[in-house]
C-alpha cells in the first residue's frame, strides 16, 4: 500500500510540529502538512475578514523542499514522481487560500499577494523525471549560478496590479520587506543600510495603490541596478545591470572555488561561457 508506506516512511524525520511554543506533534507528518498550513491559512483570513482590520500573512510551505511528501490524496496524480505530486499539491493549496481572499467581498479587492520562491530546483542527474529542473541556466539550489538563484515570482491584486504582464525587471526577495513596507506607509529604519528596494514602480502601482497603464512587458522600471550574491559572509557574484561578476565559482553548494569570470547574463543566461567585460 503505497499510502500507508508514504504516511510511515515520514515519520522517519522526527521534527516536531509546534504552534506558537507547543509541540502538537512529534514526530510531524509530512505528508499532511501543505494541507494543515493551506487549512490554517484560511482560517486566519476569514477570521481577519470579520474582523475588519488590516492583516499580514506569510506561509512559507515545507513543500516541495526535501525531505520530499505529498498528501496521500495527490500521491501518484502526477507524472513527476514525489516532487510532482507535492508541487500539484501545492498550486491547489495557494488556489485554495486565494479562493478564501475572493469569496470575503471586503477583500477581494484589497489584497496583495506575492508568492515566489527562494532558491532554483535542486535536479538529480539519476532522475531527471522526478526532480525539479532549471531549464537552461546552470546551476542548482545553493550555488550563485543563475539555475540556483533566478526565481519566477507571481503579484496578484485584482483591479490593482493589471494582469498578463511578463516583468522582465531585476528585483531580490529581500525587496519584498521594502515593497510591504511603503504600502503599509511605514518608513524604513535609517539607522542602518538595508538591502531592500520598493518593487512598487515594477509591479505599476502608485503610492496611492491605483492601476497604472498596464504592461503586457516592462523593463527598466526598477531603481534597483546592484545585486549581490553571498554564501554565509562571503560575497561570491555581483550583478550591475545585465553584467553578472562571479569572484567563487562552486563545483559544489557552499564549497568555493576562487574563479573570476564576467558576463551578460541577458546574453548567456545560463552562464557557462566567459566574456571579457
Amino acid at each position: 500500500d503505497t499510502t500507508e508506506y508514504d504516511a510511515e516512511l515520514s515519520m522517519c524525520y522526527p521534527v516536531p510540529l509546534i504552534r506558537d511554543e507547543k509541540i502538537i506533534e512529534q514526530p510531524a507528518n509530512y505528508t499532511t502538512l501543505t494541507q494543515r498550513y493551506s487549512d490554517e491559512a484560511t482560517k486566519y483570513i476569514t477570521a481577519a475578514a470579520s474582523s475588519d482590520k488590516p492583516f499580514f500573512l506569510y506561509l512559507p510551505f515545507s513543500h516541495v523542499h526535501l525531505p520530499q511528501f505529498a498528501g496521500v490524496d495527490q500521491i501518484g496524480k502526477s507524472e513527476r514522481g514525489y516532487f510532482g505530486d507535492s508541487v500539484a499539491e501545492v498550486d491547489s493549496a495557494v488556489g485554495a487560500i486565494l479562493n478564501a481572499v475572493k469569496v470575503q467581498e471586503t477583500l477581494s479587492e484589497n489584497t496583495f499577494a506575492f508568492l515566489t520562491s527562494d532558491n532554483g530546483a535542486r535536479p538529480n542527474t539519476r532522475d531527471t523525471v522526478h526532480t525539479g529542473n532549471n531549464g537552461l541556466l546552470s546551476g542548482r539550489k545553493g550555488q550563485i549560478w543563475e539555475g540556483g538563484l533566478r526565481e519566477p515570482a507571481v503579484a496578484w491584486w485584482p483591479n490593482t496590479i493589471a494582469g498578463h504582464q511578463v516583468i522582465m525587471d531585476v528585483a531580490v526577495t529581500t525587496d519584498v520587506f521594502a515593497t510591504f513596507a511603503e504600502l503599509a506607509g511605514a518608513s524604513l529604519p535609517s539607522d542602518r543600510e538595508m538591502d531592500t528596494i520598493s518593487m512598487l514602480s515594477i509591479l505599476n502601482i502608485t503610492h496611492a495603490g491605483k492601476r497604472g497603464d498596464a504592461r503586457m512587458v516592462s523593463a527598466g522600471g526598477n531603481t534597483r541596478n546592484v545585486s549581490f550574491f553571498y554564501q554565509g559572509c562571503q560575497l561570491w557574484a555581483v550583478r550591475m545591470g545585465p553584467w553578472k561578476a562571479h569572484f567563487f565559482t562552486s563545483p559544489k553548494p557552499t564549497f568555493p572555488v576562487p574563479q573570476f569570470q564576467d558576463y551578460d547574463v541577458t546574453v548567456l543566461p545560463s552562464g557557462v561561457d566567459d566574456v571579457d567585460a
